[in-house]
């Protein structure tokens, strides 16, 4: 292949378009399974915990350095696809719903951070660069469930599912064909013995100040990612926008796709301000819009759209520097079980802000996003000490 960079980032917004795939088509199933608010939650949970066992399973056992991580991605392709599509039989009970969503949930864990290992193996030397696209595509491809929706609003919710089942399994053939780069490091003799695999990353303070600066970008994520369709709902209502089942999918995906922007200009970014100066300015004005949304929310529909897209160009823009961070201090027969860790903490953590967040949205009105900001608040404290606010020799 000419340019497997560029392959892998593609498959992999094919790949993640199962992210949200329910998400995007909430206001029909809720109706078919009568749904609350509270249920968009669990719904989004469900994968985050599948996504939880999944990279548990890849560390605990080594498989994310024992096997091609291009083989990995082709099965959790394909794993997770079957069991999105298997939603669409409305004659299924919600819990089987909840199940599948559990089972793409594990997939992803081997589609988006094993991902990271295969393009890091193409090019390693530009790691900030490729994974700033790698994440880019991440965030196009669970935005992308919105735009299928919008753009087909008049057509069966089905339609949206299956679309992204059929780009998943694209992306895991795509990834099969292409295989792993030159730059592959297999650990021949993985440890299966959970303080074997981790004992050696405890010890490295740059990883874990990195991590650390990853967990509170991720309190914040995906509760606002899944929080965006709530908060444009509220302002169209409160503003009398018409056409708002449209209007929301379609901001939606404004809002959550504006990411794949500034991943790719935080890598172009890296190579002179250095990825620890990215993140740590990223994780500052995300925290500074969530501080100030409720105070200037709903005061115009434009305002607060302006606002809800420099929140969303800002709150992933971090995410691909703390991981090129992390894979640069560890050991490369450690970066697959670094990787997995870290993302298997963060998505830990971001369990807790997604219940908080759509169970009390309504209690607390738009001060409920105040909820989000304790943890790029920690992370950027937790992170500076190690490398510093403005620091430019470092990672």
């Amino acid at each position: 292949m000419n340019n497997p960079v560029f392959l892998i980032v593609v498959a992999q917004m094919f790949g993640t378009s199962l992210w949200f795939s329910t998400n995007g088509v909430l206001n029909q199933i809720e109706q078919i399974w009568s749904l609350s608010t509270g249920d968009l939650g669990l719904l989004t949970n469900s994968v985050q915990f599948g996504f939880i066992i999944g990279t548990l399973l890849f560390s605990v056992t080594g498989f994310a350095d024992k096997f091609k991580p291009s083989r990995i991605v082709m099965l959790c392709c394909f794993l997770g696809a079957t069991s999105n599509a298997l939603i669409v039989f409305e004659e299924i009970s919600f819990t089987f719903v909840i199940f599948s969503r559990l089972v793409v949930g594990v997939a992803l864990a081997g589609i988006y951070p094993i991902g990271m290992k295969l393009i890091i193996s193409w090019n390693p030397q530009k790691a900030p660069n490729t994974l700033g696209l790698l994440v880019g595509m991440l965030v196009l491809g669970s935005s992308l469930p919105y735009l299928i929706r919008a753009l087909g609003i008049s057509f069966d919710w089905q339609y949206t599912v299956i679309l992204t089942s059929g780009l998943c399994y694209i992306a895991g053939i795509t990834i099969y064909l292409m295989g792993d780069g030159p730059h592959l490091v297999i650990n021949k003799k993985p440890s299966f013995r959970l303080l074997d695999q981790f004992s050696e990353l405890s010890k490295n303070k740059k990883y874990i100040a990195s991590a650390v600066g990853y967990f509170g970008h991720m309190w914040e994520l995906y509760a606002f990612w899944t929080c965006v369709p709530i908060l444009i709902a509220i302002s169209v209502s409160q503003h009398q926008i018409h056409n708002q089942e449209f209007i929301v999918s379609l901001l939606s995906f404004l809002i959550i796709g504006l990411g794949f922007i500034s991943c790719v200009l935080g890598g172009i970014l890296a190579k002179s301000l250095k990825s620890s100066r990215v993140a740590s300015l990223s994780l500052t004005f995300s925290l500074s819009i969530c501080l100030i949304y409720p105070l200037l929310g709903n005061v115009s529909f434009f305002l607060d759209l302006v606002l809800l897209m420099l929140w969303g160009f800002f709150v992933i823009s971090d995410s691909p520097q703390f991981s090129a961070i992390s894979a640069s201090v560890c050991p490369q027969h450690l970066v697959g079980t670094a990787l997995t860790t870290q993302n298997c903490v963060g998505f830990s953590i971001s369990m807790i802000t997604i219940f908080l967040t759509t169970h009390f949205h309504e209690s607390l009105g738009l001060y409920f996003v105040w909820i989000l900001l304790p943890g790029p608040v920690l992370g950027l404290i937790f992170f500076s000490r190690q490398f510093g606010f403005f620091r430019l020799k470092t990672c």
